[in-house]
C-alpha cells in the first residue's frame, strides 16, 4: 500500500513539474487563410534570435569548408573544360587531315582512271587488252 502511495506521489509531482516546463516554451499560433499554400506557412517559420557560440563556430567551419570545396570544384571544372577543348581541337585537326588525305587519294585515283581510259581510247585497233574476248564455241564431239 505504501508503494502505491509513493508511486502516485512521484507521478503527481512529475505532472506538476512538466506543466511548468511546458509553460516556458514560447509557441505562437497563427490562424491562416483557407486558401493559404504550404509556401506561405514555411515562409512564416523563424529560427531563434540568438544562436549558440558552438553553432556559430560550427557554421563558420562549415562555410569555410564549403567555400574551399566550391573553389576546388571550380578549378577542377575549368581544368576539365580546358582538357576537353584541347581534345576537341586535336580530334578536329585529325579529322581535317583524314578528310584531306581522302580527297587527295580520291583525286589521284580518279586521275589515274581517267589517264588509263584515255590511253585505252588512243590505242588503235580495238578494245583495250584487259577486256574479255568473244566466247568461243565448244568443240563438237
Amino acid at each position: 500500500m505504501r508503494n502505491n502511495q509513493l508511486i502516485a506521489s512521484v507521478l503527481a509531482l512529475g505532472l506538476l513539474g512538466s506543466a511548468h516546463a511546458f509553460a516556458q516554451d514560447d509557441d505562437t499560433m497563427i490562424v491562416i487563410d483557407e486558401d493559404a499554400t504550404p509556401e506561405d506557412i514555411v515562409n512564416v517559420l523563424q529560427l531563434p534570435e540568438m544562436a549558440s557560440e558552438t553553432a556559430v563556430d560550427a557554421s563558420a567551419r562549415g562555410l569555410g569548408t564549403a567555400t574551399e570545396a566550391r573553389e576546388d570544384g571550380r578549378a577542377f571544372g575549368q581544368r576539365q573544360a580546358e582538357e576537353g577543348r584541347a581534345f576537341g581541337r586535336e580530334q578536329a585537326e585529325a579529322a581535317r587531315e583524314r578528310a584531306q588525305d581522302a580527297r587527295e587519294s580520291a583525286g589521284e585515283s580518279a586521275r589515274d582512271q581517267a589517264q588509263e581510259r584515255a590511253r585505252d581510247m588512243a590505242r588503235p585497233g580495238g578494245p583495250p587488252d584487259d577486256r574479255p574476248g568473244p566466247p568461243t564455241t565448244p568443240p563438237t564431239p
